[in-house]
């Protein structure tokens, strides 16, 4: 009896452990491929062992169903889901929408039984199909940007549909049910009009709460991109509401169990062009800094061209926040780093908080030959403070980007069509010709390169 009791302790120790281990959900994103040089970034990019769930972003819709949105993504389907070969434990969705996707589309889908059913039916069709474990719903935002009000209950409806979808189809194939998880504001100006948090907190896996842009080119003064903290003495409502804190207690206010919430971690920052000397947060600005030269996007910049400016910059710790920003000359820019991820982690553990979302791959130094800090230095910093478990350990090793190959690959492309071909002399290699220049590339130690999915795979 008393060893049963023993062995029943011991059972219920490993449950409560396995409950206690945090969600690291980390996006890639299918545009990220045509950034230039050592910006490039694909699936072979991926240390598959860094999350415990990647979602690829973005797919379309087309008639009320579910549809690919760049012209190679049921390649990158492949090798995306391949990474799983890797990471016996890693789930992969799909996300839908996207910031630039609107409303319109959602609104329509959701109008009738009917389209939702359309919807519904054709995910779990394409999800299977291309190997997916789930789908992200990433509606921005319901009840706003011209989604009228009934769109609030009619997102729950779709909630509520598309699971029990799910449970049926995983009961009648008796494969693992496919899971549904929402990226949602974290803005009470979009909340409220959006969500029944309740109902929702009852019907899905988990929420990703996009806890970043809060400030951005857009506002007329320098503010953080993700400020843990609102800044104090200051009672506007803007200043009181975006920040991490607050909107992840608010979501948990309004009902959301604090087990399915991820808190959103950016891997990029924003940057303003200062119209005076002052350089603090609030400072005037007059519209966004420079693009980089990966990203090429004004007002924007990814963790590696952060460091990169850091270089001539003045860093300034933003201590009532508890993130950096960085200024030099006109240039102002909010970012987050190591330090201010880390302070992030404590603030989760202590306010119970599932999981963390990173938004996204690609912006964190992903190579590792940009800040000096080892291969996706942000993102292991959670893998590390959350003691997040994987199938697999992640590296911490630089990778080197791909350079132009020498001996037997100097001159491999010359003549050839822009496209990834393995190394007829080893198995183990491959090259990418990007306008007849020469990149060569290795596999992880015991893959091959599989031209089926143009991925790493094992043999």
């Amino acid at each position: 009896m008393a060893k049963l009791l023993l062995g029943t302790v011991v059972v219920l120790l490993a449950c409560l452990e396995l409950g206690s281990a945090y969600r690291l959900v980390c996006y890639f994103t299918n545009w990220s491929q045509y950034r230039p040089g050592d910006g490039k970034f694909k699936p072979d990019n991926v240390d598959p062992c860094l999350c415990t769930h990647m979602i690829y972003a973005f797919a379309g819709m087309r008639s009320n169903k579910i549809a690919t949105y760049a012209w190679d993504d049921v390649k990158l389907y492949h090798q995306f889901n391949a990474l799983k070969n890797k990471n016996k434990d890693l789930k992969t969705l799909l996300s839908v929408g996207g910031w630039n996707f609107g409303t319109s589309k959602f609104t329509a889908m959701v109008s009738s039984p009917g389209n939702r059913q359309i919807f519904i039916k054709s995910a779990i069709s394409f999800l299977r199909g291309y190997g997916f474990d789930g789908l992200d719903v990433d509606w921005e935002y319901p009840g706003s940007r011209g989604s009228p009000p009934r769109d609030k209950h009619l997102y729950t409806v779709l909630a509520q549909e598309l699971m029990a979808a799910f449970e049926a189809e995983g009961k009648s194939t008796g494969k693992p049910r496919l899971l549904l998880s929402l990226a949602v504001a974290g803005g009470k100006n979009n909340i409220d009009p959006g969500y029944e948090v309740p109902q929702l907190g009852q019907t899905v896996d988990f929420f990703n709460v996009m806890t970043y842009d809060f400030f951005g080119p857009w506002s007329h003064s320098t503010g953080e991109n993700s400020p843990l903290y609102a800044l104090p003495n200051s009672k506007s409502t803007i200043n009181v509401e975006f920040n991490v804190d607050f909107a992840m207690k608010y979501w948990l206010k309004m009902g959301a169990p604090a087990e399915k919430l991820n808190v959103g971690f950016a891997t990029y920052g924003h940057t303003f062009r200062l119209t005076s000397s002052a350089h603090g947060v609030g400072a005037p600005t007059s519209g966004p800094g420079p693009a980089g030269p990966y990203t090429r996007q004004a007002g924007f910049l990814a963790y590696y061209e952060i460091c990169t400016f850091l270089k001539s910059a003045t860093v300034v710790w933003n201590t009532p926040q508890m993130v950096p920003y960085a200024y030099r000359g006109r240039e102002w820019i909010g970012y987050d780093n190591v330090k201010s991820f880390q302070d992030k982690v404590a603030w989760m553990k202590k306010v119970n908080i599932g999981g963390a979302m990173v938004w996204d791959l690609a912006l964190d130094d992903f190579s590792g030959a940009f800040c000096g800090q080892g291969a996706y230095p942000l993102i292991n910093t959670l893998y590390t403070g959350l003691g997040v478990s994987t199938g697999c350990v992640p590296s911490k090793k630089p990778q080197k980007p791909p350079v132009p190959s020498g001996g037997g690959g100097s001159g491999f492309c010359t003549g050839k069509t822009n496209g990834t071909y393995i190394d007829p002399k080893d198995k183990s290699k491959f090259y990418e010709c990007v306008n007849g220049r020469t990149y060569q590339e290795t596999c992880a130690s015991g893959l091959v390169f599989d031209t089926s999915c143009e991925c790493c795979n094992w043999p």
